[in-house]
């Protein structure tokens, strides 16, 4: 039995885009809806997860039941690294029912990009996206997390994600406090320690 208004994608709603370069700028593809319902539906208004994607569609187009329109997703790589999903969402019908599409992928940087993702230079072959953090302010018990992305150059660039969690007890010292924190990675093959810092107000 069909329901009264539902669209639905014609093949893969994901589309992989394996492995692109920064430099290969931006990548498009299609992909198609078909009205799958018994009542015609208009295309009311579409949006992506992210500015470095657009979506585009016949916005205000009515689909008729058992008709099919195109969609369009375009992913811009600029300043991008490392793995991606990029979703775009079409808006559709009387009850505002959503439809996604998404791409995903690995891009790989320009140097350039990556000296800018990664200020931190450790030695020749790690960098790290940042070692300060603010947590901001904190009671007694509460726990917050930040992830740390060590680049490894050595290594075809790398990008090891370090989740860093802090949780004040009641040895901790009240009011603005700068905590040192290690974290560890290797470097060839040998265990290196890395200091940083959690900036936190402790109430």
């Amino acid at each position: 039995m069909l329901v009264a208004d539902t669209l639905v994608v014609i093949g893969l709603s994901a589309i992989s885009l394996g492995t692109i370069h920064e430099a290969d700028g931006v990548q498009q593809r299609t992909f198609w809806l078909r009205n799958a319902g018994q009542e015609a539906v208009a295309l009311q208004q579409g949006y992506t997860s992210c500015g470095c994607t657009t979506i585009d569609f016949a916005k205000g187009q009515v689909v008729q039941s058992g008709d099919s329109t195109r969609v369009t997703l375009r992913f811009n790589p600029r300043g991008k690294g490392g793995e991606f999903e990029e979703t775009g969402t079409i808006v559709y019908g009387v009850h505002h029912k959503r439809v996604s599409l998404a791409m995903t992928g690995s891009c790989v940087t320009s140097e350039e990009t990556l000296l800018r993702q990664f200020p931190v230079r450790i030695s020749d072959n790690l960098r790290l996206s940042a070692n300060r953090f603010d947590l901001g302010m904190m009671r007694v018990g509460e726990t917050k997390q930040r992830h740390v992305i060590v680049l490894h150059q050595d290594e075809g660039n790398r990008q090891e994600n370090i989740t860093v969690s802090f949780a004040p007890d009641e040895k901790t010292p009240k009011g603005l406090q700068h905590i040192q924190h290690i974290i560890s990675t290797t470097e060839k093959g040998r265990r290196k320690e890395l200091t940083i810092t959690l900036d936190v107000i402790v109430k």
